[in-house]
């Protein structure tokens, strides 16, 4: 259950995987990588609900194409 600070929604790693059916190290490579914003608490990362959207709405890097 996500925790709620005033009109802040914060998500745990362990939340996200579980919402969005992705493996939490999967989540924790692009909160390392930057890919996704977050801020770690007691050991824990935790990501805002404004911070899950802004990922969302980024664009997705274009693929370069292969050359032969």
């Amino acid at each position: 259950m996500p925790k709620k600070i005033g009109d802040l929604t914060l998500y745990a790693v362990e939340e996200l995987s579980e919402l969005l059916s992705i493996q939490e190290t999967t989540i924790r490579k692009y909160l390392r990588d930057g890919k996704l914003r977050g801020r770690k608490l007691a050991r824990r990362w935790y990501v805002s609900e404004e911070s899950l959207a802004e990922y969302f709405r980024a664009d997705e890097p274009e693929e370069e194409p292969e050359e032969a």
